[in-house]
């Protein structure tokens, strides 16, 4: 019901409104079931060992198929090679437009510890197919109907090499 009410109010009607109003006649989980934060490519993750600080990159997109223009405030990102190697926040808010797919979101960079430098390069030794690279996330949102958050759990990611 919510996802027709706020197709028939529809894009320049909801844009209008005050917030207060929208509020009223669409519940916030019917926005939030419509959007998806995904990795942004079939190689997600890239680790550069060789670097003067060795990091890892991740990169995300975001997919908005509600009638809300967005903002995407932060992701909070952990990425695993085996064992948790990286952990932080991208902090750079970024409009998602309504009804599209943005992959112009920052990369999330960060230094490797010389554990989490181990924990690579063991899990780099593995086969091919036993190699098990995971990147879990939360989005964080800001939009006219309120704030909410979507995850991205155990998304098992290739590697860059």
């Amino acid at each position: 019901m919510e996802g027709i009410l706020l197709e028939f109010l529809g894009g320049r009607l909801v844009d209008w409104l005050p917030g207060w109003l929208v509020r009223r006649f669409v519940p916030l989980a019917s926005i939030q079931r419509q959007v998806k934060l995904l990795p942004r490519s079939k190689s997600p993750l890239n680790f550069s060992l060789n670097e003067a600080t060795p990091s890892v990159r991740a990169y995300f997109q975001i997919e908005n198929h509600s009638g809300v223009d967005l903002v995407l405030d932060r992701i909070v990102t952990d990425i695993w090679a085996g064992q948790p190697v990286a952990y932080g926040v991208m902090a750079y808010r970024t409009a998602i437009p309504k009804h599209t797919t943005t992959d112009h979101i920052p990369g999330f960079v960060t230094a490797l510890t010389p554990a989490a430098i181990d924990a690579v390069q063991h899990e780099r030794q593995q086969p091919p197919g036993q190699q098990k690279y995971t990147m879990n996330g939360t989005g964080f949102f800001d939009c006219k109907v309120g704030s909410f958050e979507v995850q991205l759990n155990g998304f098992p990611a290739d590697v860059q090499a």
